[in-house]
């Protein structure tokens, strides 16, 4: 009988400790890394038309973040980073630089850092739009069809192959990702 009752507490505790693996419905798993780059994993709910996410952690409590309370989170492989009040997927990344895809828009709603409300201040530019993030000096610049030469130009005027790639049509904003990839392998 003691050993029953054993057998059955063990596989209790089993199930118990497997449930909190489990992301709860809507969630999957992922991390984020706060404003004081404290790295949390758990489970993350992506609710980009309100501009925020939702976490919970494998004890089932849940948190909604904004832009302004965690600097970077991932769900599965992809990577977001927070960039003046909003979400940005980085959709290419590198030494030199990173190409990112707006996924929010909070511009002009209250949002709340801790309980400081504020009305949002962001970027030009809407959901779907790219920008071209240059890590020295931290320069970020809205990236459209028509500005694509003159940005790149500008911000990676350093790289020839890049320039030269660019100039001669090879790349354009269709090609975008390529672009900074290239710019990154840049020497």
């Amino acid at each position: 009988m003691k050993k029953l009752f054993l057998l059955l507490a063990v596989a209790g505790a089993a199930t118990a400790s497997a449930q909190t693996t489990v992301a709860p419905d809507g969630f999957t798993t992922g991390y984020f890394v706060s404003a004081g780059n404290e790295k949390s994993e758990g489970f993350i709910k992506e609710s980009f038309k309100k501009g925020s996410i939702a976490f919970t952690n494998a004890d089932g409590s849940k948190k909604s973040f904004s832009p302004a309370d965690i600097n970077e989170f991932g769900i599965g492989a992809t990577v977001y980073i927070a960039y003046m009040n909003d979400f940005y997927k980085v959709t290419a990344s590198g030494n030199k630089g990173s190409l990112l895809q707006k996924v929010t828009n909070n511009s002009g709603k209250v949002l709340y850092n801790g309980t400081e409300a504020y009305a949002a201040n962001t970027t030009e530019g809407k959901p779907g739009d790219y920008y071209l993030r240059i890590k020295a000096g931290d320069k970020v610049a809205l990236v459209t069809k028509q500005n694509f030469e003159k940005v790149f130009a500008s911000f990676c005027g350093d790289c020839t192959n890049l320039q030269t790639s660019i100039q001669g049509k090879q790349l354009d904003y269709t090609t975008i990702e390529k672009a900074v990839e290239l710019y990154n392998d840049c020497n």
